[in-house]
């Protein structure tokens, strides 16, 4: 298959299946209610891509895994979809995305895993940086594990590249193991004195200033600021940094105005 067309049709039910590559974790506790409470009249029309005669099973299901899973256990044994041919995964990634993002309020984690099956140049090129470092994103917990994706794209958008792979360097090699350390707010404080000061800043200089508390004093002391002072917890945070940065020579001194 190559032309991309569509139409639709009634497609075995044991003739789809779900790609993890870019479906979301089946809900079963759902697929078990609509399974309970089947009613015909209100399943609609799902939305699949025909993988061609060789694979099998056929369709990728990219719109309505919960209704296919419900009908499987109600014992239905064929749905009306529309089918898309001649999709690329990466087609039926985005189209996921694109469908999914209209009709219901996708997590982060849902949008980003299907950006990634889609092949975003955003979210690879943020998680190669991540993996250089050793480090992986993704929705688990674990100590080299990042789950703050969103706060990584806004690094990401907000500074240079080499602004994010230094944030990540420098709470890995000064909190190594510490879980607080890998939380959106500290790598956004992190991220957003490297940026602000990128062309005076002496990031080991910066380290020995980390290296006086741990992360989560470092979150402590930014929430004590945050009372007394304006701001968002991330700009507390950074100026946390700064004024620790300072204290450890007279000399090159930051403004902490600057945050």
């Amino acid at each position: 298959m190559s032309d991309i067309d569509t139409y639709i049709d009634v497609v075995p039910v044991d003739d789809m299946f779900s790609d993890r590559l870019y479906q979301r974790e089946l809900d079963t506790k759902r697929a078990g209610q609509i399974a309970t409470t089947w009613d015909r009249r209100l399943v609609g029309v799902l939305e699949v891509s025909d993988r061609g005669e060789h694979c099998s099973p056929r369709y990728a299901i990219i719109n309505g895994q919960h209704r296919w899973a419900a009908a499987s256990r109600a014992g239905v044994t064929a749905l009306v979809a529309t089918i898309h041919t001649g999709l690329s995964l990466a087609d039926e990634a985005k189209l996921f995305y694109d469908i999914d993002a209209k009709t219901k309020a996708l997590s982060t984690w849902d949008r980003w895993h299907a950006r990634r099956g889609s092949g975003d140049t955003v979210v690879l090129s943020i998680e190669k940086i991540a993996r250089e470092c050793g480090l992986t994103v993704t929705q688990g917990s674990g100590p080299r594990n990042l789950q703050c994706c969103a706060a990584l794209e806004r690094i990401w958008s907000r500074s240079a590249p080499e602004v994010l792979a230094d944030t990540l360097v420098l709470v890995l090699d000064i909190w190594p193991g510490e879980d607080d350390a890998r939380k959106a707010v500290v790598l956004e404080g992190v991220a957003l004195v490297l940026d602000t000061y990128s062309l005076s800043i002496d990031n080991g200089r910066l380290g020995d200033a980390m290296s006086e508390m741990t992360s989560r004093q470092l979150v402590i002391r930014a929430r004590d600021l945050q009372e007394r002072a304006r701001g968002t917890l991330t700009q507390c945070v950074a100026r946390v940094l700064v004024t620790a940065y300072n204290k450890q020579a007279r000399k090159g001194q930051l403004d902490v105005e600057g945050i």
